[in-house]
């Protein structure tokens, strides 16, 4: 199937800039009550802050509606602007992008990381986006995927440079990026509008393209206390004529 990318008809967008009071204002959005999920009537052109507590456990977070994106023909794009409070050297995580929310649920954290190694978990079994995770060797946001439960992309790979780029400062905005390419073998990842990684392979797509993905945020509770604030997320793929 052709697609058309040269019109504004040729493109299916989402933009949230959370310009309400209340995330129970969104019904057709999951959000878990704790970790706490809500609006900063504050922020900046409105902000979805999840309230972690410190010395917890609990999984939680915000998932986009139910509409599903591929990767199969056209461009998907994802882009998120975040801050944390404080970076935690604990457990806490961090997840942006899309999941195959494989239980139909938000406590699905995809991936864990210990020194400078990421491990996907059984649940999700697909999913493409950023990791955080704070008592890793270098806690940065880490481009990442799996599909049915392997690793594919692994952003510990990239260099000393592009981590650098990828180190969150605590109450300073992060803009994260991804371009995923028709099939899904190409993925492109971006911090600030810096390119930190890339991941190009004929064999072995990012992401499977028969697979559904919604796009959400999750988060797991660890030793220090944080905010995590969302200023807005965009996507955008292309739409097949």
């Amino acid at each position: 199937m052709a697609t058309a990318t040269d019109t504004p008809r040729g493109k299916v967008m989402f933009f949230e800039d959370f310009l309400y009071d209340d995330a129970a204002d969104k019904p057709e959005y999951a959000v878990d009550a704790d970790p706490a999920v809500n609006i900063v009537a504050a922020g900046e052109d409105g902000v979805m802050r999840v309230t972690m507590d410190g010395g917890q456990t609990n999984v939680g977070g915000i998932g986009f509606g139910q509409t599903q994106w591929f990767v199969d023909e056209g461009t998907l794009i994802f882009e998120t602007r975040v801050k944390m409070s404080a970076i935690g050297t604990g457990a806490e995580r961090f997840f942006v992008g899309f999941s195959d929310r494989q239980e139909d649920t938000l406590t699905e954290m995809p991936f864990t990381g210990a020194g400078t190694t990421l491990t996907p978990v059984a649940d999700p079994e697909d999913c493409v986006g950023f990791f955080f995770e704070g008592d890793m060797t270098n806690p940065a946001w880490y481009p990442a995927s799996q599909s049915t439960d392997a690793l594919l992309v692994d952003g510990t790979l990239m260099g000393s440079a592009s981590i650098g780029l990828a180190l969150p400062l605590a109450t300073v905005y992060k803009t994260l990026r991804f371009e995923i390419g028709p099939g899904g073998f190409v993925g492109t990842f971006y911090v600030d509008g810096h390119e930190v990684y890339r991941h190009e392979n004929k064999s072995t797509p990012v992401v499977s393209a028969s697979v559904g993905l919604y796009p959400l945020i999750v988060v797991t509770e660890g030793t220090a206390a944080v905010n995590f604030d969302i200023d807005y997320v965009y996507i955008e793929k292309a739409r097949a004529l």
